[in-house]
């Protein structure tokens, strides 16, 4: 057994078989793994070994299932966030790595482990299926972290400019919320709006427009079309702001091909803030993907009737199809078990939240957190029903912390 030292760059683990990649090129590269993925094929999990992280960057977004990518060269990575572990500035990689090495990639320590004995692999081998595991490599690598009863919980980190947005993305949030004046500033530059739709590296972007904007901003955002599908939060997805947005865009469009000939834009997706009472009114357009709640005092979230409305509009949401979502900052940790119990899909934090939250909706299981919310509804007393909450959560850190 032998142990390597490296810098993590995408964090995470990973056991397999080394794929040593010693071809110079990308194409010479995949034609390696096509031959070397004939010969193992009942080897799963291959793990790149090469000697400059572009070659494994490359061969995984020309999608390759690479499990992981370990470099000798400290150079970094030049297209963005890594969606596997990956190490890079391993010394002496090549000289001690031949190909079918069984391998274990622990980029959250650094750490390359050449051949491992039994006890060591079947701990680590633990690590990814057990709950405690699956918990550290969803909070620092770029899957949507679920609970335990597999219901998805997208994290979205709100970003107050286009830099912080595509940081949050290459941290592993599964989207980037800019507000209505960052929005507005990165629409304003096209240099920036180019830069962060770059950087997004196709993960979900989220534009709030609080009032339909001028001529300047909408040809931005037919520019937006042009590159990525992102998602537009309007002040509401009533049938009068989506028309008005979509014709809009389509004019700017149009604009667009008459100045550069055919084009060929993407879909755009809408979201809109939206109240618990009425029921909202939602446009009948497939655009359409999401309702959001806007932060609410804390207080609120102790209160039955508040809870009851906030659950008949996910449900709501749900009987349409689309995401429900809420703008989630005070006490974020506390109050997680409630936003999942009540059928939230769709997390925005701020970015310095987003890590704890992934690291936590693991452990959650969804029946519970229902069991929870089902007891704060019948409860008139607010006072009493944050000291449940308050218990429940103690409950989960000391789970987390014994595992």
């Amino acid at each position: 057994m032998l142990k390597l030292t490296g810098q993590a760059v995408s964090r995470g683990i990973a056991v397999g078989t080394a794929m040593v990649l010693r071809a110079s090129d990308l194409r010479a590269a995949l034609d390696l793994f096509t031959a070397y993925e004939a010969r193992r094929r009942e080897q799963p999990g291959f793990v790149a070994v090469c000697r400059d992280i572009a070659l494994g960057e490359a061969l995984w977004r020309a999608g390759v299932e690479v499990s992981a990518m370990v470099a000798e060269s400290p150079a970094l990575p030049e297209g963005g966030a890594i969606g596997v572990p990956a190490l890079v500035g391993v010394s002496q990689l090549l000289l001690n790595v031949r190909d079918g090495d069984i391998v274990i990639v622990d980029a959250n320590r650094g750490v390359l482990i050449v051949d491992p004995d039994m006890r060591l692999m079947t701990q680590y081998q633990r690590q990814e299926m057990h709950p405690s595991g699956k918990r550290y490599v969803l909070g620092l690598t770029h899957e949507t972290a679920r609970t335990l009863d597999e219901h998805p919980i997208r994290a979205i980190a709100i970003a107050d400019d286009w830099q912080n947005a595509v940081q949050a993305l290459e941290a592993g949030a599964d989207g980037a919320f800019l507000d209505a004046y960052a929005s507005e500033q990165c629409l304003l530059n096209l240099a920036s709006l180019h830069a962060l739709l770059q950087g997004a590296a196709g993960k979900s972007l989220f534009l709030e427009l609080p009032v339909l904007p001028d001529d300047t901003i909408w040809r931005a955002v037919a520019e937006c079309t042009l590159q990525a599908v992102v998602t537009f939060i309007l002040p509401s997805v009533r049938a009068q702001d989506v028309n008005a947005f979509l014709d809009n865009l389509q004019r700017a469009q149009s604009a667009l091909e008459e100045e550069r000939g055919a084009l060929l834009f993407h879909d755009v997706l809408l979201g809109g803030w939206t109240s618990l009472t009425p029921s909202p009114e939602v446009a009948e357009a497939p655009n359409v993907r999401a309702l959001y709640l806007r932060r609410a005092d804390l207080r609120l979230w102790f209160q039955a009737e508040w809870l009851q409305g906030v659950e008949e509009l996910s449900r709501f949401a749900q009987s349409r199809l689309l995401a429900c979502g809420v703008l989630l900052e005070p006490e974020s940790d506390l109050l997680l078990p409630l936003a999942v119990g009540l059928g939230l899909s769709e997390l925005l934090l701020p970015p310095h939240q987003l890590l704890r939250a992934k690291e936590t909706i693991p452990y959650l299981s969804y029946a519970q957190c229902r069991e929870l919310v089902r007891a704060l509804q019948v409860s008139p007393d607010p006072s009493r029903n944050r000291q449940r909450v308050r218990r429940f959560h103690q409950r989960l850190k000391k789970q987390m912390q014994n595992e």
